[in-house]
């Protein structure tokens, strides 16, 4: 007999909530999908989009008659709502959030669960732009989905959320809440820090040299891009993942003074070696990745430079049902070509690419290391 498609509550609708709400829905993975919101009017516009089949303003309401809840408000929120809606929910519901640190949310949760189910979640995805109005159904495909269970959360509603989140194109790993919240701590927290001290760093020195910020641009500009990220949210982030950021920012300052002791003792070899790993490394992370995917399978190809030239590489594949999971151009010089970088989550699927696109007359290898 089918498993019964679960009912869920998003307590949330915004880009995350709504984007999950649309991917479950487009997929039919659920039975409903009731969302909770503020205001009217998202609820409104989460309707008109498809990310909710109905909402409500009355917490109490929305999840009453919940199998699944996402929590998906603003991090710093995520306990004191949890705290409002257990007394509402129906025995054996399964409670879960979607906030980007993990360690505090869980232990502070799991000591007050009495009896409920609380499960930590943070799908890796996001956007610039915010609001239901911004969600997407395929804003999870191919994204790591981080789940955080408790000791002895039973194996039947760990996988309830693990086929939720295989519904919305995500991948899910399982994890323990510190070493999530290190994690995310060196990839993506410490580089927002390191971004909003660079641009800090070019305005002050501006001030003495006329002229530098007009020249800000290109390298410089994307290398701080995530600084743009709005303060409120990332306060809040950086304040329940202290402890990590603390450490790893201790870290990191011991790697910046070997530069600049290498620098002050003009030792460049050293610095040639530092720079020579660092390039080594960072080639090996996929550009798509947002930052634990799953190994990915990889080839390069070399396409010639004309109009439509990638199309036609990859519709070589795409004829063979072999799906590309991230894809970057590598270097193009005019009139010569390109090279392109193909990844692919199945290793059967990288050898079957290179052998199709080999056979079409491409130069095609597997990328190493």
């Amino acid at each position: 007999m089918p498993k019964a498609r679960p009912k869920v509550a998003i307590v949330g609708v915004g880009l995350i909530g709504g984007s999950l709400g649309m991917a479950w829905k487009a997929a039919a993975a659920v039975s409903e999908v009731i969302g909770v919101a503020r205001r009217p009017e998202t609820i409104e516009e989460a309707v008109r989009a498809g990310a909710v089949d109905w909402g409500t303003l009355d917490l109490a309401e929305g999840v009453r008659e919940a199998d699944v809840v996402i929590l998906a408000p603003p991090v710093a929120a995520i306990v004191p709502l949890f705290r409002a809606l257990k007394p509402h929910l129906k025995p054996g519901a399964i409670v879960s959030d979607v906030g980007s640190t993990k360690e505090a949310i869980c232990r502070t949760i799991w000591q007050e669960a009495q009896g409920t189910l609380f499960i930590g979640g943070h799908p890796m995805a996001g956007s610039e732009r915010a609001g239901v109005l911004a969600a997407d159904p395929y804003l999870f495909q191919n994204a790591p989905y981080i789940l955080v269970p408790p000791d002895d959360a039973p194996a039947e509603a760990i996988g309830t959320l693990q086929s939720l989140v295989r519904a919305t194109g995500a991948r899910d790993l399982i994890m323990k809440a510190d070493i999530h919240d290190a994690i995310v701590a060196t990839v993506s927290h410490i580089p927002h820090l390191v971004a909003t001290a660079l641009v800090r760093f070019a305005a002050e020195r501006a001030e003495e040299i006329p002229g530098l910020l007009d020249l800000a641009a290109g390298g410089f500009r994307d290398t701080t891009r995530v600084a743009s990220g709005p303060e409120e949210v990332w306060t809040d982030i950086c304040m329940t993942n202290a402890a990590q950021i603390l450490a790893g920012l201790e870290h990191f300052e011991r790697v910046l003074r070997n530069l600049k002791q290498a620098l002050a003792d003009r030792r460049d070899q050293q610095l040639k070696e530092a720079l020579a790993y660092s390039r080594k490394v960072r080639e090996k992370l996929p550009s798509r990745s947002k930052g634990i995917l799953s190994s990915v399978h990889e080839i390069v190809v070399h396409v010639v430079d004309r109009p439509g030239a990638i199309h036609e590489a990859t519709g070589v594949l795409a004829r063979e049902g072999i799906n590309i999971i991230d894809i970057e151009i590598l270097r193009v010089r005019e009139g010569e070509g390109g090279t392109l970088r193909l990844g692919f989550e199945r290793r059967t699927d990288m050898e079957r690419a290179v052998q199709l696109l080999t056979q079409q007359g491409y130069r095609a290898r597997p990328r190493s290391f």
